[in-house]
């Protein structure tokens, strides 16, 4: 069966160029980066049968620390008319890569001459093409004021925003969920909605090879959830399968149109 996916997350690198104080999500940097055959397996078209990935997100560690995996991937997406509506990653803002710049402006012309048009009648989803995320709060050095120029200038059609706040006092983030070793666990973290055909929730892909629907903390965390689905042995779909959540009978049942898919936890 054919799949809509909300996004896929690859986990470039576990690298850093940074040690935050007090708070880290992920917890201690590892010297680990995303291989290209697991990158290969993830987004294989006719491994996986996916119809359409509503956003594709390089996330680490510090995802300017490996831009030639990103590279490889923005190669593929283009090479093989893969079917991505969006590409983005999150930055701590102190490293400027031409080559990020560069391969982002070439998926902008790819989303405008291959997605575009058929986006705009198969997808309420908005239109972004390639965006990037600078993490702006307590825990981070301050973003290099240079570096984000350099980006804004050389990046055409590049969405920029922020995250975070820096006014923010830092107990304010640690009670909204937050903490050294991630957020805390729900018992929906580590499952998968799914209505109809499409999956609602991210699939993320390890530095390490695995699969999870959960990413939002520590590598510990992560690694428990995923050391049982490799890549390797486990399709999309098979994944999904395997992780889906009791509640996606409730969106089945619901009658909702498609604008459930838009619905976050």
């Amino acid at each position: 069966m054919e799949r809509h996916y909300s996004d896929l997350v690859i986990e470039v690198t576990r690298r850093c160029n940074q040690v935050c104080k007090d708070f880290c999500m992920r917890g201690p940097q590892q010297n680990l980066d995303v291989s290209y055959d697991d990158i290969d397996l993830f987004l294989d078209i006719k491994r996986n049968y996916y119809k359409r990935v509503y956003l594709l997100f390089f996330t680490g560690g510090e995802p300017t620390l490996n831009p030639d995996a990103i590279h490889y991937c923005i190669d593929k997406i283009i090479n093989e008319q893969l079917p991505i509506y969006s590409v983005g990653l999150f930055t701590n803002g102190l490293i400027y890569s031409d080559s990020i710049v560069n391969d982002f402006n070439r998926y902008n012309d790819y989303y405008q001459n291959v997605i575009l048009p058929i986006s705009s009648q198969a997808c309420a989803m908005p239109k972004k093409g390639s965006y990037i995320t600078f993490s702006n709060d307590h825990y981070h050095l301050s973003m290099s004021q240079e570096v984000i120029r350099l980006y804004q200038e050389n990046g055409y059609g590049i969405n920029f925003d922020y995250t975070g706040d820096r006014s923010i006092e830092k107990d304010n983030l640690l009670n909204s969920g937050y903490s050294k070793q991630g957020r805390k666990l729900s018992s929906n973290d580590n499952c998968i909605r799914m209505y109809g055909d499409s999956v609602l929730d991210s699939i993320y892909l390890t530095a390490k090879g695995n699969l999870s629907c959960y990413s939002d903390g520590s590598y510990e965390l992560i690694d428990c959830f995923s050391e049982d689905y490799p890549v390797s042995q486990y399709t999309l779909e098979q994944f999904c399968l395997a992780n889906v959540s009791k509640s996606s009978k409730d969106y089945e049942d619901s009658g909702k149109k498609r604008l459930v898919f838009f619905k976050k936890r």
